[in-house]
């Protein structure tokens, strides 16, 4: 009888599943477009060419000089752009490498609308919520270009993104790049631990690649603004150890349960 109704549940999950699944076939094809493609080990396309803020062309090699976090946004965006730009001006503030010395950020607009005066213009307002706004004002650069050239960027960077109406569908996050253009890491979301960030540029720095950041140190340790360092989260690795633990202990019961009963049946 048991086995029965196991089998009944499974069937009807695999048609509730198959349904729905049926009915999210459009959206999920919408979204095949949009999104991380990751690319670890392989170069941006360095002969981009740039308007940087003082409206003078460049290309990207000629920036790129040493580890580079690159920042793909748009300044007239309703959605996560302006708080992932947020997020980039705390991790500049906590850490204790040095902007300039240690490393650089680039923000380039994909929406080949956009001027560099409005660029100048989201700079400043990020700027003056800054500790380190001087270090960050000549080593936080904006960028905007022609439709061509952030093609070719954001293809050799995997960066996928679709507009509709007049705003972007896209990824979320922020490319580590070695000071020879290499791709190093990619950094998914909107608000980052000062800690991941000083690893992936020591890593760039090396020119190391590797798989995404171990996310169990950022669980393990939390950011201590007033020390400006890492302590060890007692409280955190203590729930989740009591968590494990009860998990644990009632996957033994339940398994015990079901070797016991068939005895009491026969």
């Amino acid at each position: 009888m048991l086995i029965k109704k196991f089998n009944l549940f499974i069937t009807l999950t695999v048609l509730l599943t198959g349904v729905k699944s049926y009915s999210q076939t459009s959206l999920y094809d919408q979204q095949l477009q949009v999104g991380f493609e990751e690319k670890q080990g392989q170069y941006a396309y360095l002969d981009a060419r740039l308007v940087n803020e003082k409206g003078d062309t460049v290309t990207l090699r000629d920036v790129i000089k040493k580890p580079t976090i690159l920042n793909l946004a748009y300044f007239e965006c309703a959605g996560t752009c302006s708080p992932l730009m947020f997020g980039i001006s705390k991790f500049i503030d906590a850490m204790d490498l040095k902007p300039g010395d240690d490393y650089q950020v680039i923000t380039v607009s994909f929406d080949p609308s956009e001027s560099i005066e409005l660029g100048r213009e989201k700079k400043e307002s990020y700027l003056s919520t800054m500790v380190r706004k001087d270090e960050a004002s000549k080593n936080w650069l904006f960028f905007v270009s022609d439709s061509l050239n952030i093609a070719r960027l954001t293809k050799s960077v995997g960066f996928n993104y679709t507009r509709s109406n007049t705003q972007f569908v896209h990824p979320t996050g922020l490319i580590a790049l070695a000071a020879d253009g290499k791709i190093i890491r990619y950094l998914r979301g909107i608000d980052f631990l000062p800690f991941d960030i000083k690893i992936t540029l020591i890593e760039a720095a090396k020119g190391k690649i590797g798989p995404s950041i171990n996310r169990l140190l950022a669980v393990c340790y939390s950011y201590d603004r007033t020390g400006n360092q890492f302590v060890f989260n007692v409280t955190r690795v203590s729930a989740i150890v009591i968590v494990f633990i009860v998990l644990v202990f009632f996957l033994f019961l339940a398994l015990s349960r079901i070797k016991i009963k068939p005895k009491g049946n026969r």
